[in-house]
């Protein structure tokens, strides 16, 4: 009986996902009107490009386990 319930739980989400997908780009047009109305409330200047401003990673090798400082090492040290 747990199979049943599964499978009714399946089609709700799936009928949910379906109504927002077929009404997503009426609601993008809104939002799109809504926008546009507070920016010219507000006055701001439109941007042409959204830029995701997120930081750079300084290095993308984690297997360091984080900032690793490196002495120099002089050319008559035969540790090295």
């Amino acid at each position: 009986q747990d199979g049943r319930e599964k499978f009714i739980a399946s089609l709700d989400r799936r009928s949910a996902r379906n109504a927002t997908l077929s009404s997503l780009p009426e609601d993008m047009q809104y939002l799109k009107s809504k926008v546009s109305q507070l920016v010219e409330h507000t006055g701001l200047p439109e941007d042409e490009e959204v830029v995701d401003e997120e930081k750079p990673e300084a290095s993308t090798d984690d297997s360091a386990g984080g900032d690793v400082a490196v002495a120099p090492v002089e050319a008559g040290d035969s540790n090295a």
